[in-house]
């Protein structure tokens, strides 16, 4: 079939060309194969501890502003720039940003988070790059930390003493600590008249700010989390829960809250902590974890402080808390850039099959239709033209096909050709699958599946292996060889 070019262009076209853009960084195919890779980690490793997401500040960052200056060439000092100085600054020089950008992230990443175990010991990362709406780069990041307790598992005390000791929203007092003071002031409080951002989902704040007080951090769940057994909510427990966040809410609203405890607020508002909690568990719609907050800080976003203080930008730090709600977030912030460009590129694919195209003209088309009609800010063409990583993995996935049609790669078809006419009329290349059955013959690899193989060896090519190693090969062979046969001398009859 292959070497009948009938046949090969019948393949193409049948195919939903826009595959064949999976290479290429940023397209649709590209993160529904990042997606897949995602999963699957998810999967062998278990669910993620932290999602981290950390913003950039480039008119805050000094060092930044000031290479940028001396790019320029120019004889102004920072300190004679204004906020649109600074701002002009930027737009002229985005290459230098996201350059700026992409060095602070990846050493911020490596230096300060991995290597100081601020948040836990990192066993385990995933980030991902992506733009706002000013152009401006942020990474959204995913942790898995060695030992952390797991929801479900551990006692629900153990999760939310491990939450505190990580994550806090206290705007500390400017005389005990000016510096995280301003920080937090700048950064992390979120705007009482919030923004176009906040109402994107046809609510007041899609961010849930203001956030209520509490004593002390707790777990949430859903009466259906609960367990089956477990009925909905009546219609008094509903109205009694309502009523109890009303008098919270009406309380704090009517309140100065700057100088007042959470346990006087609830006294004003005449309820507990106990009923607060309590109404949290019967209107929640999901599992969440309500962070210690002092009536002061309901504006302030939850953050590290010794990861806050190095940044110096806006971050979040959430405790992932079930499978499901990790998944659709990570799925959302992956695909949620691309949704508009797959429409795209999906009625493009169909126009060209309409257009009874060959495949070589409707993969131009497909591909077009994407590079017209994508817009990108500055800065993320600077990450794509220089090659700046869009996401990056502790991890590397592996596919494996499994089945009875597995997916095959064929050889060359000039090596086809010059095979015709010989005896050996195999056309596939070897897979890994084929070096698994060929594994060698001894009992560490009899009892080796199919995935471990996979994850624990890779195929050396020839001039990939030391000279020496095939002796070492040869002495280890005959090591392995004398001790299973003094296993099977000493095995009872």
């Amino acid at each position: 079939m292959l070497t009948d070019k009938n046949q090969l262009k019948r393949l193409l076209t049948t195919d939903q060309g826009y595959k064949f853009m999976t290479p290429i960084r940023g397209t649709p195919p590209y993160w529904q194969a990042t997606l897949r890779d995602l999963m699957a980690s998810i999967r062998q490793l278990g669910i993620p501890t932290w999602f981290a997401t950390f913003s950039a500040a480039d008119l805050r960052w000094k060092e930044t502003l000031q290479v940028l200056l001396e790019q320029q060439k120019s004889t102004q000092s920072l300190e004679d720039l204004d906020w649109t100085g600074k701002s002009e600054l930027l737009q002229y020089n985005p290459v230098m940003s996201a350059v700026m950008f992409d060095h602070r992230f990846n050493t911020f990443l490596k230096e300060i988070i991995i290597k100081k175990n601020i948040i836990g010991n990192v066993k385990d990362h995933f980030h991902r790059i992506e733009f706002q709406q000013r152009g401006s780069p942020h990474a959204h990041c995913l942790f898995w930390i060695k030992d952390a307790p797991l929801l479900d598992t551990h006692d629900d005390k153990e999760v939310c003493d491990f939450v505190d000791s990580y994550v806090t929203c206290d705007l500390p007092s400017e005389s005990a600590d000016p510096e995280l003071h301003e920080i937090v002031s700048s950064v992390q409080q979120h705007s009482k008249n919030h923004s176009k951002s906040c109402a994107k989902k046809g609510t007041e704040c899609r961010f849930n700010f203001p956030r209520p007080p509490s004593k002390n951090t707790f777990i949430s769940r859903t009466s259906t989390q609960s367990g089956p057994s477990v009925q909905k909510p009546s219609k008094q427990r509903l109205s009694f829960a309502k009523d109890i966040l009303l008098r919270l809410w009406k309380t704090v609203n009517n309140t100065n809250i700057e100088n007042i405890t959470t346990q006087n607020l609830f006294i004003a508002a005449g309820i507990t902590q106990e009923e607060f909690e309590t109404a949290s568990n019967v209107l929640t719609k999901r599992t969440t974890v309500t962070i210690k907050r002092k009536p002061a800080d309901i504006w302030i976003n939850q953050y590290n402080p010794t990861l806050l203080r190095c940044w110096n930008a806006n971050m979040d730090l959430q405790y992932i808390t079930d499978a499901y709600s990790c998944v659709m977030y990570i799925i959302s912030y992956i695909s949620k850039a691309e949704r508009e460009m797959g429409l795209v590129l999906e009625n493009a694919r169909k126009e060209a099959a309409e257009g009874n195209c060959d495949a070589q003209d409707a993969m131009k088309k497909i591909g077009g239709a994407y590079f017209r009609q994508r817009e990108v800010s500055a800065q993320e063409a600077t990450y794509r033209a220089c090659g700046l990583h869009l996401k990056e993995s502790s991890r590397k996935v592996q596919f494996l096909p499994v089945g009875d049609n597995q997916v095959k790669m064929s050889l060359p078809l000039n090596i086809i050709q010059m095979k015709a006419n010989q005896s050996d009329d195999s056309i596939w290349m070897h897979s890994l699958y084929d070096r698994y059955k060929a594994r060698p013959v001894s009992f560490q690899f009899d009892i080796l599946c199919y995935a471990s193989f996979s994850s624990d060896y890779r195929v050396l090519s020839p001039s990939q292996i030391p000279k020496n190693l095939h002796n070492m090969y040869l002495n280890c062979r005959m090591i392995l060889d004398t001790f299973e046969n003094i296993l099977e001398q000493s095995r009872p009859l």
